[in-house]
């Protein structure tokens, strides 16, 4: 028995010089077939925070990712670079209190074998601040003024108090929180979604608090004051267009204008509108702008300007007329090509400006048939046509085809 122990352990060594060598046969011909690679990971990897207490916030700059540079085999790539294997970057701050520390940033990747060589930065620092919330009220600030003749009642919040949040450190800063509601001009009540701002007690805004909500509507009546009306402005104009024309449209700028009078009674009686001076159209045959004065009563006076600037548009009125037996001559034609047309008048209906139809000599009306590019030769054609006179489309044609005999 003794014999046969000595002999087995003479051959130990074999053995594991035998598995030794299997091994590394083994590795060599896999790494052959999968060779590993060295390079940079293509993603960047972002950094996650773990461990975090919730009552203390995080007040310094965390990088928000890291540059990785591994070694792993070919195959082992190819998953890593299809992003389906996990790559993490992770600062555990689990533990950690009020303060400042450094933290080591941990990679963890859900795939083996990989080897990580390099990555960058290796930790970061971090300031702990203890979470702080207050409560504010909404102070409102309006920001201009509405319109002359007007006022604004108080402002009603959808919220009057709002919760900061934030590091202790911050929300120490906060003097107020502010609503600024817009006024300008104002002539109609306000209806308007407010994003608040916490202020320090110099009126700058405090950053990195949070607030709830973030959002308030602010709504706030605005009314007319005594003695003050905002009224429409009313054209007045005599006389009419010259014959053929119309007037168009008469707008006015600007379109209302606020009135005032220390009697409020006066301002009480107005019928909603002043009128404006009258403007002249007669035998008016362009469009004009003109700068005219109000018609204001007695103890009453407008705001700002005493004058509005009247744009009149006068248009040429368009009407129709049927004309019979009208003459049809060609153009186009390259001498000494000359055509025959038959028929050679023809029945129409035109429309266009009213003077311009009045004063048409219809013994100079001629319907033009284009034969550009014609040559020789007999024609049946529906040609394109028009008038001798530019100003006057022609809406209908009998007939529409004529035989053209060009010689």
């Amino acid at each position: 028995m003794l014999k046969a122990l000595r002999s087995f352990a003479k051959t130990v060594p074999l053995l594991i010089t035998a598995f030794i060598l299997a091994v590394a046969v083994w590795i060599m011909a896999v790494t052959s077939s999968d060779p590993s690679i060295e390079k940079t990971y293509p993603s960047a990897v972002p950094v996650e925070i773990i461990g975090q207490s919730s009552d203390l916030v995080i007040t310094s700059e965390i990088p928000e990712n890291i540059s990785l540079t591994l070694r792993a085999p070919t195959s082992i790539w190819t998953s890593l670079t299809s992003q389906k294997v996990p790559v993490r970057a992770i600062m555990d701050l689990s533990g950690l209190g009020e303060g400042e520390y450094t933290v080591p940033i941990q990679i963890q990747i859900g795939i083996r074998p990989v080897e990580v060589r390099s990555y960058s930065p290796r930790s970061a620092g971090v300031q702990l601040q203890t979470l702080e919330t207050r409560t504010f009220d909404i102070r409102v600030i309006n920001q201009g003024s509405v319109a002359v003749g007007f006022q604004s009642n108080p402002a009603h919040l959808s919220e009057t108090s709002v919760m900061v949040s934030g590091a202790k450190s911050y929300v120490g800063l906060v003097s107020e929180v502010r609503a600024v509601v817009k006024l300008t001009d104002a002539k109609t009540d306000i209806d308007q979604t407010i994003t608040l701002q916490a202020v320090d007690a110099n009126g700058s805004v405090v950053k990195d608090v949070s607030l709830s909500p973030e959002k308030i509507t602010v709504t706030q009546k605005v009314v007319e004051r005594g003695g003050y009306r905002n009224v429409v402005v009313k054209v007045v104009t005599n006389g009419q267009p010259a014959s053929g024309f119309r007037l168009s449209s008469i707008p006015v700028y600007p379109p209302t204008v606020t009135v005032y009078s220390a009697d409020p009674a006066l301002i009480d009686a107005l019928p909603g509108y002043i009128e404006t001076n009258a403007i002249d159209l007669t035998k008016k045959t362009d469009s004009f702008d003109e700068e005219i004065g109000l018609n204001l009563p007695a103890g009453v006076q407008v705001i700002d300007s005493a004058s509005v600037v009247v744009r009149v548009e006068i248009m040429p009125i368009i009407s129709s007329q049927s004309i019979p037996d009208v003459l049809v001559e060609a153009i186009g034609l390259n001498a000494p090509l000359l055509a025959e047309i038959l028929p050679d008048k023809v029945d129409i209906i035109v429309s266009g400006p009213l003077n311009i139809l009045e004063s048409l000599d219809l013994t100079t009306l001629r319907v033009i048939l284009d034969l550009s590019d014609r040559q020789a030769g007999t024609y049946t054609l529906e040609p394109e046509y028009s008038l001798n006179v530019p100003e006057i489309k022609i809406e209908s044609i009998s007939p529409t085809t004529f035989k053209v005999t060009i010689k």
